[in-house]
């Protein structure tokens, strides 16, 4: 897949765009080295074959220009330049899917622009889920922090592959190769030492609900966009109960975990993820 660029009110953004068909937007998750191939790059080749695929490295990640001042973007103020992106494309109507923190990017586009998003998919997102309350969330909380790791875990290139490893269930020597090239890229244009710095509305897994709990939730029980949620069942980050919460907050969502599958659901199961979002996608709303 190759990609290009386009400036967005001053930050050269890179993104894929592949296929012809109905748009769908592919947003990634936010960690050190993530970017919208390494998370995509098994998805892209499946949706293309019936529709416009889209995917961008959001500011501070992969190709796409790292802040000016090197503070981290949080995923709300990522919202604008994801906005943004899709008014210099032309992009009048899409489908959103987000993995991640994606998922949080996806839906609050769609609370904003109601008329851009056809359908919106949230796919294992720790970014969008309630917390369960109490000691309830005292699994997560701990699973979070040690996948997360940016004081010690992203200090060596297998440092960071092992921490990672957290967040699959598949030994991919694909993937890995992937994201070991975006780690010499990320500790190049120091994305990993800003990571080493986020606030602690960031870093702390409790207090970095607070986005989804002021700028999503609130909105869902009028949601009316048609929407699915895709869960892995050994996401010890977004335990499913999370999943099942978020979704009682939407009026009408469908809900589908797979087993066998962890945070990288889209490489632990590709082809039955391929197939599911496929299918969805293509069935009227």
């Amino acid at each position: 897949m190759k990609g290009r660029y386009i400036d967005v009110d001053g930050v050269k953004t890179y993104y894929l765009d592949e296929g012809e068909g109905p748009a769908i937007v592919l947003l990634h998750g936010a960690s050190v080295a993530v970017d919208a191939y390494g998370t995509w790059f098994r998805t892209m080749p499946a949706l293309r074959q019936n529709f416009r695929v889209i995917a961008l490295d959001q500011i501070g990640f992969g190709r796409t220009d790292m802040p000016k001042d090197g503070r981290y973007v949080n995923r709300l103020h990522r919202c604008d330049h994801a906005l943004a992106f899709l008014d210099r494309l032309g992009i009048a109507k899409a489908i959103f899917v987000g993995h991640s923190e994606g998922g949080f990017v996806g839906a609050r586009l769609a609370i904003l622009r109601p008329n851009l998003a056809a359908k919106l998919v949230i796919v294992t997102s720790g970014a969008t889920s309630p917390r369960l309350g109490g000691d309830l969330d005292r699994e997560w909380v701990a699973a979070s922090k040690a996948a997360y790791d940016y004081g010690g875990g992203v200090d060596t290139e297998d440092g960071f592959i092992r921490t990672n490893s957290r967040l699959g269930k598949a030994n991919d020597p694909e993937f890995e190769a992937i994201i070991r090239d975006n780690y010499r890229r990320a500790t190049a244009a120091g994305q990993v030492e800003m990571f080493r710095h986020l606030p602690e509305a960031e870093s702390d897994p409790i207090k970095y609900v607070a986005l989804q709990e002021t700028y999503i939730h609130p909105f869902l029980p009028q949601f009316t966009v048609p929407t699915l949620l895709i869960w892995a069942a050994e996401d010890g980050t977004v335990p499913v109960e999370r999943g099942l919460k978020l979704m009682r907050l939407f009026p009408k969502a469908d809900m589908h975990v797979f087993a066998g599958a962890a945070h990288m659901v889209m490489l632990d199961r590709t082809d039955d993820f391929n197939r599911l979002l496929m299918n969805w996608c293509s069935a009227a709303a």
